[in-house]
C-alpha cells in the first residue's frame, strides 16, 4: 500500500512491467505521484529514480521521507478539524500555508478524502479518510533502491535528466490536447502534450516504456511507428485490444 492514490495513474500492469524490466536495472520513472509503480519496482530489486515536475508533489514526499510522524501528529492535532463545507476553501488555499509539514498534512488529507485522489479540485468526502490512512503515515518507511528528483522544467525536457537503462512514463489518459486553452490545472497536476510525447518516443534511442489507459486514438497513433504494444486487462493479465483496460507501449 502506498500513502497516496490517484485514479488516473493507478495501474494493474505491474507484473508485466517486471517481466520487461530485468532485476538489477536502473529505471527513470516520470509523472511520479502515488509511488505505486516506483515502489513496486524498488521492492523487486530495480533501482528507481522517480521524477516530478511539480514541486508540491516533491515537497510532500520529501516531508514524508524525513518525518512521517510529524505529518501524522499534525493531522491528529485538535486544530486539524475540517468539515465538508470547508473543503472548497481548503482546496484553494492549502498551498499558501507557510509550514511545509502543514502543507503536506493537508495535501495528504485532501488526497485521501477525494474518490479520485485529486487535491486542488473535485468532490471531497470526509468519511473517505480512515484510521488505516493514518496508520499508513505512522508506519511509512522510505523504500530502498529509490531516489526522488524535482525537475523544474516541462515533462518532455525532464527526460534529458535520464541516466537509467530504462525510462517509464505513466501517462494516464491519452489526449490530442484539443480545447486545452482555458482549462485549469491543480498545482499537483503535470500538464503536457501527448503528441509531443509520441514524437519523443519515436525519436529517442533510450529504452522507453509508456503506460496508458486504453484508447483507440492512442493505438492508432502508436501503431504507425515502430513500437511494441501489449494490452492488459483490469486484472493485470495480457488480453486483446477490445478487452484491454491499460496499454504498455515500448520502443524495444
Amino acid at each position: 500500500m502506498t500513502p497516496l492514490r490517484h485514479k488516473t495513474y493507478e495501474t494493474n500492469a505491474l507484473s508485466e512491467i517486471l517481466k520487461i524490466v530485468p532485476e538489477g536495472s536502473v529505471v527513470d520513472s516520470y509523472m511520479f505521484f502515488s509511488g505505486q509503480l516506483e515502489m513496486t519496482l524498488s521492492k523487486y530489486n530495480r533501482f528507481v529514480c522517480a521524477h516530478t515536475t511539480q514541486y508540491v508533489i516533491y515537497e510532500f514526499w520529501l516531508c514524508l521521507f524525513q518525518d512521517p510522524e510529524k505529518i501524522y501528529d499534525i493531522i491528529k492535532s485538535q486544530h486539524f478539524k475540517f468539515n465538508e463545507k470547508e473543503f472548497p476553501f481548503l482546496q484553494d488555499t492549502w498551498a499558501k500555508y507557510k509550514d511545509q509539514y502543514i502543507r503536506s498534512a493537508i495535501f495528504y488529507f485532501l488526497n485521501k478524502c477525494s474518490p479520485d485522489g485529486t487535491i486542488s479540485y473535485g468532490t471531497m468526502q470526509k468519511d473517505k479518510f480512515t484510521n488505516a490512512d493514518l496508520a499508513a503515515l505512522k508506519t511509512f518507511k522510505k523504500p530502498k533502491n529509490f531516489f526522488l528528483l524535482f525537475d523544474p522544467v516541462s515533462l518532455i525536457d525532464s527526460f534529458a535528466a535520464s541516466r537509467g537503462e530504462y525510462q517509464i512514463v505513466n501517462a494516464g489518459k491519452f489526449s490530442n490536447n484539443f480545447f486545452e486553452d482555458g482549462k485549469s490545472y491543480g498545482l499537483e497536476e503535470t500538464k503536457f502534450e501527448h503528441l509531443s510525447l509520441l514524437e519523443y518516443f519515436e525519436k529517442t534511442n533510450k529504452k522507453t516504456i509508456l503506460l496508458y489507459k486504453n484508447n483507440p486514438m492512442l493505438i492508432k497513433n502508436y501503431q504507425k511507428i515502430n513500437s511494441t504494444i501489449k494490452f492488459i486487462n483490469k486484472y493485470g493479465n495480457p488480453t486483446t485490444q477490445k478487452n484491454a483496460h491499460e496499454v504498455i507501449i515500448a520502443n524495444f
